[in-house]
């Protein structure tokens, strides 16, 4: 048997999908026309975007990691 809350959830989800489909129905005749260099734009700008963040991902990366090699080198010294 199905629980309350799994009858509202299989409820919802139905009026959400019979929602979208007449959402895509209604859309369909429209055209959207985009401008020639729109790829190149999403594009350029997402470069744009990974060059500025890898300075922080290499310091994500880098900072635990040289850490952890220190840690690595100093157990390397015996102890008296």
């Amino acid at each position: 048997m199905f629980s309350t809350i799994k009858k509202y959830a299989i409820g919802a989800s139905a009026v959400a999908t019979g929602l979208f489909g007449l959402a895509a129905s209604t859309f369909a005749a429209e055209i959207i026309n985009l401008p020639l260099t729109a790829v190149a734009d999403l594009t350029g700008n997402a470069s744009q975007i990974m060059t500025d963040v890898w300075v922080l991902v290499a310091l994500a990366i880098g900072v635990p990691m040289g850490f952890y090699i220190l840690r690595k080198v100093i157990a390397l010294i015996p102890k008296h």
